[in-house]
């Protein structure tokens, strides 16, 4: 009987050793995280622009020391924004042409002192840029917005913003236009689509009205969530408030 007693005592020794020891080796290898490239045409004020934009997240990723390398190796640090805890942007440099496809490389650090390299591609495609009409009804505080068809689009976001929007939450967003729609009317009341007090606007300043078309990268469902984006192809309009 003596014996059973010690065969069990060491039985259950060895699987607490184990237990810890595999407790020692877990690695949180953040299989969550994603670093995703997009590009982003634009029309102001007559010039077309080409503009990377990277994201990047994942649970208790961290600002510091998170950053994408592009692919003529220039580095640009990623940011925390408006968007919540475990997501970071930033964008690239801004060009008249279209020279920035490649693969992207981001390099991303964890609270818990694990750094993450993922990879993204973006190609070299791109779409036509919607053209836009724009109607601000003072009296009736409205803003009417119609658009041509852009062939390609999987879905239109209509925003309107402060002229410097960069890291900034928008006044008003619909993310998720359907692609059959080319019209919209945003009320200047606070109702659906306001992310922001319309009390926050001030009177005689200007502020940009945007429509982009947007196709979501292969395979991906269509969610209006940006980080799933291929191409964002936008025109903005001012007009003061």
């Amino acid at each position: 009987m003596k014996n059973i007693w010690i065969i069990i005592a060491i039985i259950t020794l060895t699987g607490l050793f184990a237990s810890c020891n595999n407790e020692e080796e877990y690695t949180n290898t953040h299989d969550d995280a994603y670093g995703d490239v997009i590009l982003k045409k634009m029309k102001m004020n007559g010039e077309v622009k080409y503009l990377p934009v990277f994201f990047a997240g994942g649970e208790n990723i961290q600002e510091e020391g998170s950053k994408v390398t592009t692919p003529d190796g220039s580095e640009f640090a990623l940011h925390s924004f408006w968007a919540g805890d475990g997501l970071l942007t930033s964008t690239g440099n801004m060009s008249p042409e279209f020279n920035m496809s490649g693969t992207y490389t981001f390099t991303l650090k964890f609270d818990d002192g694990y750094t993450k390299t993922l990879t993204d591609v973006m190609e070299n495609t791109e779409m036509e840029i919607p053209v836009m009409n724009m109607v601000y009804d003072e009296a009736e505080q409205t803003i009417t917005l119609d658009w041509t068809p852009v062939s390609g689009a999987d879905l239109y976001c209509v925003k309107l913003t402060e002229m410097d929007m960069a890291n900034t939450k928008p006044l008003y967003k619909v993310p998720l236009i359907d692609k059959s729609t080319h019209s919209h009317v945003i009320h200047l009341d606070g109702s659906n689509g306001w992310m922001r007090p319309v009390s926050e606007m001030q009177q005689g300043t200007d502020y940009w009205v945007v429509v982009a078309a947007k196709k979501v990268e292969s395979g991906t469902t269509v969610s209006g969530m940006s980080h799933d984006f291929q191409i964002n192809s936008c025109t903005k309009m001012s007009f003061t408030y």
